[in-house]
Formats: structure tokens, sequence, C-alpha cells
């Protein structure tokens, strides 16, 4: 059985104070750690359903849903860059396949790839199954270049159209990966496919070739996915989501992705089982955990990772401490969850609970923030910026 040591919040920062770490203060007291500070609003029209990502400390927000919009208009193809030492947002190609929402992106090798999500034309729910490259050396002063590449799901020798939304991506080591998600008949998924820029297949017209790897875990769409770095590799952590067949439920458990483990011809055994998001420990006793959420936003900071908002959130913060292994697999450390100030409950201004914001980390200074924008309410979307600080400290008057 796997062992789980759990330190107290007190513990904890005082084991802060002592090594410079960062940690969290018991969720009892009037005060959380971490700030958020109200940033330049994105200069696109407000939209839920974005995708983000992040090249060279810049980041880019596009794509998305604003349903107040003619539906004929309301998928969006435009795409904007945000300089957070300018705090100053500036348009760049747009995306050159359909509007959609719920899209998914992640970054190799200084450039993006961007692919399925779905729109709605004739009032048809209508998942995509086609990518992008996004480099942003291309285009004409500096707006960046768009290229078609392989349908998600088209191997070496046969293509399975994976036509979806709600996935989950992340890049790990310099590799792509994207799985989850729900199709048009709202089936949920537990697969995983690894994208090879590199490759062609006969199959297409386009580059690059999809390659399944093992999944894990339960059927979902819309997870959360935050990655870290252990000192050695990168670890993808997967949670949440919401299992649309399997009894309409918000999966519980917890996934790690270590791609050390993964050979090339897709051997190895590259998932660990972390604590369930059950508000128990594996004893049995009451910790203290975020709930179970779809449609959440992530960041990565100084090796911890970082969720807010989502479904059952309610703009609530929280950091998750790494799980350390022993030789045998056995969790010996880490593997808990520290609240963190609210947007929610900010001074002097407060931010709207919200679900289906971009979140992204920056650096400015040398020193890394979390940035959460867009995302919608109901049928209120957002356009409104926020940076959070995980070392900063202010009144939380929940």
């Amino acid at each position: 059985m796997k062992r789980f040591f759990i330190l107290s919040g007190g513990l904890l920062v005082m084991l802060g104070l002592m090594i410079g770490l960062e940690s969290c203060s018991n969720p009892s007291t009037t005060t959380l750690p971490g700030s958020w500070d109200r940033m330049g609003s994105f200069a696109g029209i407000p939209r839920q359903g974005a995708v983000s990502f992040v090249i060279n400390d810049i980041a880019y927000v596009g794509l998305g849903y604003n349903g107040l919009n003619n539906i004929a208009t309301a998928f969006l193809t435009d795409f904007w860059k945000y300089d957070p030492v300018a705090d100053a947002w500036y348009q760049v190609a747009s995306f050159p396949g359909a509007g959609r929402r719920d899209a998914v992106a992640f970054v190799m090798n200084g450039k993006a790839y961007v692919g399925t999500g779905y729109n709605i034309p004739n009032g048809v729910n209508n998942p995509l199954s086609d990518f992008y490259q996004f480099d942003p050396a291309g285009g004409v002063a500096g707006s960046g270049a768009w290229t078609r590449v392989s349908d998600f799901g088209v191997q070496q020798d046969t293509v399975v159209l994976l036509a979806r939304y709600g996935c989950g991506a992340f890049t790990v080591n310099g590799r792509g990966f994207v799985g989850w998600g729900n199709d048009v008949n709202l089936y949920d998924y537990k697969d995983l496919w690894e994208f090879v820029p590199t490759a062609n297949s006969p199959k297409s017209v386009y580059p690059g070739v999809w390659i399944q790897r093992p999944g894990a875990g339960s059927k979902r769409a819309f997870p959360f996915i935050f990655v870290i770095n252990d000192g050695h590799n990168d670890m993808a952590y997967v949670g949440g989501g919401y299992d649309q067949a399997g009894g309409q439920s918000y999966p519980v458990d917890f996934i790690r992705f270590d791609v050390s483990q993964l050979s090339n011809s897709g051997s190895g055994s590259p998932w660990s089982y972390l604590n369930g998001l059950t508000g128990k420990d594996k004893n049995g006793n009451a910790i203290t955990q975020p709930r179970p959420r779809q449609q959440a936003s992530t960041f990565s900071i100084n090796g911890y990772g970082y969720i807010t908002m989502g479904t059952a959130g309610g703009g609530d913060t929280w950091q998750y401490v790494p799980a350390v292994f022993d030789a045998n697999g056995n969790i010996i450390s880490g593997d808990i969850w520290n609240q963190y100030f609210s947007i929610t409950t900010n001074v002097p201004i407060t931010g709207a609970a919200r679900t289906d914001a971009v979140g992204f980390t920056v650096s400015v200074s040398g020193k890394s923030y979390g940035i959460l924008t867009t995302g919608g309410n109901g049928s209120s979307s957002f356009d409104d910026c926020w940076r959070f600080d995980p070392t900063g400290i202010e009144p939380d008057y929940k």
C-alpha cells in the first residue's frame, strides 16, 4: 500500500519560512497566501472556450465563443499575443480553420499546435479534428504564420479521425500529447495520442503523424492539466473533468504522466495514481482539497501546480505540492493541496468566478506569475485579465 505523510498547514508555513519555499497557511485562518492583480484587459472581444499557449515567454490567446454575436460569427478565429512585461496585447495572424471553441494547444520546438474543438453550423453540434501549426517567426511584421498539419488521428498507415472537443493537451520533455474529450454523441474518452511533426503518413497530404500511447484513469472531458519539472523530467498531472456518459459525474482520480517511463515503441508504464480529490487521505482521514471540477484553469509556477475557477470552484485557487516517490513507487512526501487567495474576494476589486477561461504562466524580471483571462459565467463572457502571484499576501474576507 502506498503511504502518505501529510504535513499540517502550520508546519508547512514554518518550513516555507525556513527554506524559502512557497507554502500555505491553514485555510481556517483569515488570510490565505497569494494575490491577484487586475491587468490590462484582453484586447479581443470577450469570449469563453478560448485556447492559449506560450512561446519564448510571449503568450497567445485566440478562438473561443461569444454567444451575444450572430451564430454565424459567434465562433471566433482571431488570435492575440500578450507581452507580460509591457502588459500589452497585439493582434497576430488569424487561425485559418473554422471558428471554434474548446480546442486545445501544445508547444514543441518553438511552434504551437492547435486543433480539435467544435462549432455549430446550421444549428448542429460539429466536433472537429483538424490541426494547425503556428510559427511566431513567420508571417509579415511578426504576425506569425499558420500551416495545416495532419488531422487528429492520422497514423502512419491508418486514419481514425478523432473529431472531438473538451480534450486535454500537454508538452513534456519536448513531446506533445492530446487526449480525453467527448464526441458528437457526448461519449467521453481516456485515450492519449502523441504528435510527431517530423513524420509523414501516406494517408495525409499534411505533415505529422499521431501515435496512440497508453491512457489511464477515468473517461473525461475538460480535464485540468499542469506540468511540473521534478529536476530531471517534466511530469504532467491530470485530474477533474466531466464524464457525460459514465453517470454524469465529476471524476475524482488524479494521475501523473512520466514520459521517461514510455519507450519509443509505446511500452512501459508512464502513469501513476495519486491521492484522488475525495477530501480524504488513503486512511480515510479528512484532508483539505479542491472539489472536483471541469473547465478549470491552471498555472505551473516554481515547481508547483495551481488550479482555479471551474464549474465547482466558485473562484477558489489551490496549489499542488508534487508527490515524491521512493524506489518502490511509494509516496513518501508531497501529494498535498494548499488553498490560496481567491480572485472573488480580491481587494479592492473583485473578479468574477468563471468557467472555460484560459490560464498560462509568464515571467517578468525573472519572476513567474499565472495569468487568467477570458472565460464565462452563464451567457456572460469576459475579457478582464488577472495576474496571480503565489508569493503575494492579501486579506481574505471570506
